[in-house]
């Protein structure tokens, strides 16, 4: 029988001073991490953003897809990469 691996959640927003910070939380909306990036919002979320959120990414998650919300965050669920192979 395969375990399951509760998911974890991201979140990418730009904050009032201009930077932009990820926060990653678990199903209970707990505060996992969250920290400011080095990205100033050149070139595109998804040409240029992903390439400062990648490194945020907990070892043996992956994700399928960010949703653009409507304060223009971007969030998207996490799963553990292969949790639960024999």
């Amino acid at each position: 029988m395969r375990k399951q691996a509760e998911p974890i959640s991201m979140t990418v927003r730009q904050q009032p001073d201009g930077t932009w910070w990820v926060r990653i939380w678990d199903a209970s909306m707990r505060i996992m991490d969250e920290g400011p990036l080095s990205w100033e919002g050149e070139g595109g979320f998804h040409l240029r953003g992903l390439d400062f959120v990648l490194p945020w990414i907990p070892a043996g998650y992956g994700y399928q897809g960010w949703q653009t919300e409507e304060d223009g965050s971007y969030t998207a669920v996490l799963q553990r990469q292969g949790f639960g192979r024999d």
